[in-house]
C-alpha cells in the first residue's frame, strides 16, 4: 500500500473514528427530520474535507483530478474520472455514478454504486456507517484501489494496532474490543469479532477470562507487518525495521551477528522501540535466524537469513513487502534453505537463473510519461493489466521477470531459448493490441529481444547484453508489431549502430507465421562459417518465423560461434 494510499485511508479513518466516538457518546447530530439533506451534506463535506489527501493518493504531486460540488443541487463531487450525485427522496438518497467519456459524464451503473439507501427511522451508528461506507465505495471506484476498509475489522485491528504502538505487546481480542467499545459505537458482539478475527489471531497460554467464562480473551490478536503498514501510527517503528533489514545485509557480508544494543545506539532508540522492533523481527524469517529473544524482548540477537540478500534494495517497507511476496514458504525439498527451525524457503518455480547462452526481453510502454499526466488513476488500472499479461506470456514461455532490472514502466526477462523469447514477445504484442484499455488509453508497448553471454550472479545479470537490448528497445518502432499482431506480415532485416559501439550489429522484426500458433522448433546448430540464413523449421514442417543470419548472430543478439538450442 503506497504512502498515498496510507494517508488517504489514515484520513479517512480519523475522520470516521471522529463520527463513531460522536455517536459513542451520543453528541452525533443526523437531523431528525431532515435526515436525507444532512446525510447528502455530510458526504459532499467529507469529500471535500479529504481533498488534499486524495490528490495525494498516488503520490506527493497531487495528480488526482478533484472536483468539490457545495451545492446539494449539483452535479456533485468528482473524483478523477468518476462523479457522485445524491438525491434527496424524502426517507430515502439516491446514489448515482457517472463516469466521464469523451470529456462528458455518462451514467455507470456497472460500477455498482447507484442504490437507494434509507436514512430514516434509523438509528444514528447505521447512519454514520451509511455515511462513510458510501465514501468508501466511491473513493474506491474512482480512484481504482482498494482501502482495506470493509467490514468492522479495521476499527479492532487499529486498536490493536495502537496498543502495539504504546506498549510493544500484542493486544488479545479482547483488549482490542475493549479498547474500541470503550471509546467507539460498535455493532459487534464480542464473539462476532472473535469469529472475525480467527485466521488472523493466534491462541496463547492464558487462563480463561473472557466473556461468560470462555477464555476467548486468550486469543492474541497479532498483526502482520503488512496490516501494521496499513495505519499510520506504526509507521516510525516499521522506518526502524526497514534500517534493521540494511544492518542486516551488511552483517551478512561480514558474516556476524546483529544486536540490538548495536540497532539501538545507531538510531538513538529507547527500549520500547527495540521491544517493538523484537517482535517485528519475530515475524521476519527471511531477515533473521538463530535469534536469541529476551523474555520481554527488550533484548535481541540474530544471525542474518539466507535470504536476507534479497532485500539489499528494499529502502521503504513496500520494498520489503513486495519482495516478501516472492519467497514463498515450502515443505523442506532438496535445495531449499531453512531460515529457522522447521521453515524452509525456496524461490518460485521456474525462477533459477540461467546462465550461458541466455535471451533477454525488454519493454517499455510508449509514451507513458504524457499519459501518466492525463489519467493517472487510470494508468494505474492499464499498468496492472499491462503488468498481467506480459507476466502470463513471459512465465506460459518458460520465461523469468526480473522486476529488480524494471524501470518505470518498463518489464525485464530472461529465457532459456530465443525461441521462446521471440514467442513470448509475439504472444504479450497480440494480448495488448486486443485489450480495451480504460478511457480509451492509446496503449503500445515497444520490446527488443536479444541473446547473448551473461552469467547470473546474486539474481541479477551483468552483461554487454543487457545493456545493448536496453538501447535496442528504445529503437525499437511500434508499427510493425502493430501490424504483425494484426496478422499483417512484416520481414525487415537491417543494421544499427549503437550509440556506445562503432560496429553495426543486425536486427530483425518478426515475420508473420503461415499458422495462427507459433510451432514449437526442433533442435538447431549454429553454423558461425556458414554466412546464409538459416531457416528453421518444427516438427510440423510449418516454416517459422525466425531466421538467423550473419556470421556469429542470431535473431537481435551475439552468439559468438556457440551452439545454439532453439
Amino acid at each position: 500500500m503506497q504512502p498515498g494510499i496510507v494517508g488517504l485511508r489514515g484520513a479517512l479513518i480519523a475522520a470516521w473514528e471522529a463520527d463513531l466516538r460522536a455517536v459513542r457518546q451520543d453528541g452525533f447530530d443526523m437531523g431528525r427530520g431532515r435526515e436525507a439533506l444532512v446525510f447528502m451534506q455530510s458526504f459532499y463535506g467529507l469529500i471535500s474535507d479529504l481533498r488534499a489527501p486524495i490528490q495525494r493518493a498516488w503520490g506527493p504531486g497531487g495528480h488526482v483530478h478533484v472536483v468539490d460540488s457545495p451545492d446539494l443541487g449539483g452535479p456533485g463531487p468528482r473524483v478523477s474520472q468518476s462523479r457522485i450525485r445524491l438525491r434527496n427522496h424524502s426517507d430515502l438518497v439516491a446514489v448515482e455514478l457517472f463516469s466521464y467519456v469523451d470529456g462528458e459524464p455518462q451514467p455507470n451503473p456497472a460500477a455498482g454504486l447507484d442504490r437507494e439507501i434509507r436514512v430514516a427511522e434509523i438509528g444514528t451508528l447505521a447512519f454514520v456507517t451509511e455515511l462513510y461506507r458510501t465514501a468508501v465505495d466511491f473513493l474506491q471506484v474512482a480512484l481504482n484501489l482498494d482501502l482495506q476498509l470493509g467490514g468492522s475489522a479495521w476499527l479492532y485491528e487499529h486498536a490493536a494496532a495502537n496498543y502495539f504502538v504504546t506498549t510493544g505487546k500484542w493486544a488479545s481480542v479482547g483488549e482490542a474490543y475493549r479498547r474500541a467499545s470503550r471509546e467507539f459505537a460498535v455493532a459487534d458482539s464480542f464473539e462476532s469479532v472473535v469469529s472475525a478475527l480467527e485466521a488472523k489471531a493466534e491462541s496463547v497460554a492464558h487462563g480463561p477470562n473472557g466473556a461468560n467464562g470462555s477464555g476467548l480473551d486468550s486469543v492474541e490478536m497479532q498483526l502482520s507487518i503488512e496490516e501494521l503498514h496499513r495505519f499510520l501510527e506504526p509507521h516510525p517503528d516499521l522506518e526502524n525495521f526497514v534500517h534493521l533489514i540494511q544492518v542486516a545485509v551488511a552483517a551478512d557480508q561480514e558474516d556476524r551477528r546483529v544486536l540490538s544494543a548495536e540497532i539501538g545506539q545507531s538510531l538513538g532508540l529507547d527500549s520500547l522501540a527495540i521491544t517493538k522492533l523484537g517482535r517485528l523481527l519475530a515475524m521476519a524469517p527471511d531477515v533473521a535466524r538463530d535469534a536469541d529473544f529476551a523474555p520481554d524482548l527488550s533484548e535481541w540477537s540474530f544471525l542474518p537469513s539466507y535470504n536476507v540478500h534479497f532485500f539489499r534494495r528494499a529502502h521503504t517497507i513496500d520494498d520489503f513487502l513486495v519482495v516478501e511476496g516472492t519467497l514463498v514458504p515450502r515443505a523442506a525439498v532438496e535445495g531449499t534453505t531453512t531460515t529457522s527451525p522447521g521453515t524452509a524457503f525456496k524461490l518460485e518455480e521456474g525462477s533459477l537463473l540461467p546462465d550461458g547462452i541466455v535471451t533477454f526481453l525488454m519493454t517499455d510502454v510508449v509514451e507513458s510519461t504524457p499519459m501518466w499526466i492525463q489519467s493517472r488513476a487510470s494508468m494505474y488500472q492499464a499498468m496492472r493489466r499491462h503488468d498481467q499479461l506480459l507476466t502470463s506470456a513471459i512465465e506460459a514461455n518458460g520465461g523469468i521477470v526480473l522486476k529488480e532490472r524494471g524501470e518505470g514502466d518498463s518489464f525485464f526477462a530472461v529465457f532459456p531459448r530465443a525461441t521462446d523469447a521471440v514467442i513470448a514477445a509475439v504472444e504479450a504484442q497480440v494480448a495488448v493490441q486486443s485489450e480495451e484499455w480504460p478511457d480509451h488509453l492509446s496503449f503500445s508497448v515497444r520490446m527488443a529481444v536479444l541473446t547473448g553471454e551473461a552469467d547470473a550472479a546474486d539474481r541479477d545479470y551483468r552483461s554487454p547484453a543487457v545493456n545493448r537490448c536496453a538501447k535496442l528497445t528504445s529503437c525499437a518502432t511500434i508499427s510493425g508489431w502493430s501490424r504483425w499482431a494484426r496478422g499483417g506480415s512484416r520481414d525487415t532485416t537491417g543494421r544499427r549502430r549503437s550509440t556506445s559501439s562503432s560496429t553495426p550489429r543486425p536486427s530483425w522484426k518478426p515475420r508473420s507465421p503461415k499458422t495462427q500458433s507459433w510451432p514449437r522448433l526442433a533442435p538447431a546448430r549454429w553454423n558461425s562459417r556458414n554466412p546464409e540464413p538459416y531457416n528453421l523449421s518444427g516438427s510440423d514442417s510449418h516454416e517459422t518465423s525466425l531466421e538467423i543470419s550473419g556470421s556469429g548472430f542470431c535473431g537481435t543478439g551475439q552468439c559468438r560461434g556457440r551452439p545454439l538450442g532453439v
